[in-house]
């Protein structure tokens, strides 16, 4: 925006007294409260400070347009203005300045019901927040602009928005408020027909939950395995690993000498291969609950032959539940 480039020195200073003399007149307007041309005003001289690069006198003045225009309830005026400088003290990079006139023209836009224009205040407020490593600000600035745009029904905006949010409150360490975030960004994601973007968001909720519960206690540590044995519903893959995984160990259990006896060949369990391709067959046959017919099993190795049964069984129907709760979703 830098169109005075070209000007002399002495061209600028001219320049810039116009500037301040639109900001004194825009004050002493303000002072017998003839606030619409105050608030114009003062847009002018912001725009004189823009182009002279005078970024922070150019966010101050855009926001006394704001104010002026707020005091005359001229809301749609008002957050234009507050929008213009957020952007103005973005360019400066003053991230406090900038994230609360986003945050006052996303209220402004919110009064006048342009949803969608304080969705995206509000987001431009979490940004510059999140210059700042002010998490919490951060996190209500992306839910303010989640509930605008759930207002104005844009979905898919809503539960990016809920989502930054719920990311925020993480960094916070605020549990519950995340929890509650990803919860709104799964039902928006869900009202868009976004089911992928819906489970990631269940996925988020059900961490935060469990980072609610007590350490070390039993509730938790179910929780923990529900997520690493199928990341609660939502990842039929880590079934599948955990399958391998299951026959993998039990294999190594069966694989010890004497402990099974192929029947057709009795001799095989002193081929080192053999034995190891034995152990994985039936550590395979038993978790699919097939039955192991073709082999001879010593007494002590029983109980974790119908221990594996009873984890295969459960594992499949595990992933089937998993996997067809993913396909009806779609």
């Amino acid at each position: 925006m830098a169109l005075v480039d070209h000007l002399t020195d002495a061209e600028r200073l001219q320049f810039f007294r116009k500037a301040r003399l639109l900001e004194n007149k825009a004050k002493e307007l303000s002072e017998i409260e003839d606030y619409e041309k105050a608030g114009l005003l003062y847009g002018w001289a912001g725009y004189a400070y823009m182009q002279l690069q005078a970024w922070e006198d150019a966010g101050y003045n855009y926001g006394q347009s704001g104010e002026a225009y707020k005091r005359i309830r001229n809301w749609s005026k008002a957050g234009f203005s507050y929008e213009l400088s957020g952007e103005a003290y973005e360019k400066a990079e003053r991230w406090l300045g900038a994230g609360f006139n986003y945050t006052q023209s996303g209220y402004a836009y919110e009064q006048s019901k342009e949803y969608e224009k304080a969705g995206e205040s509000y987001r431009r407020a979490g940004e510059c927040y999140r210059e700042t490593g002010k998490w919490q600000e951060v996190a209500i600035s992306y839910q303010q602009s989640g509930e605008a745009c759930q207002t104005a029904r844009a979905w898919r905006s809503a539960g990016l928005s809920y989502a930054q949010s719920g990311d925020a409150y993480r960094r916070a360490q605020m549990w519950m408020e995340a929890e509650e975030n990803y919860c709104k960004a799964k039902m928006a994601y869900t009202e868009a027909g976004a089911y992928e973007d819906a489970g990631n968001m269940f996925y988020k909720e059900m961490l935060m939950k469990r980072m609610r519960m007590k350490k070390w206690s039993i509730k938790r540590f179910t929780s923990y395995l529900y997520d690493l044995i199928c990341g609660y519903g939502e990842k039929p893959k880590n079934v599948f690993i955990t399958w391998i995984l299951t026959i993998i160990f039990f294999a190594i259990i069966y694989f010890f000498p004497s402990g099974i006896i192929y029947r057709a060949d009795p001799e095989s369990s002193n081929n080192l291969l053999l034995r190891v391709l034995h152990s994985l067959y039936l550590s395979a046959t038993t978790f699919a609950t097939l039955g192991q017919s073709e082999f001879d099993i010593k007494g002590y190795m029983r109980p974790f032959i119908m221990l594996e049964a009873l984890i295969g069984i459960s594992m499949i129907t595990l992933f089937i539940l998993v996997l067809g709760r993913k396909m009806m979703r779609r």
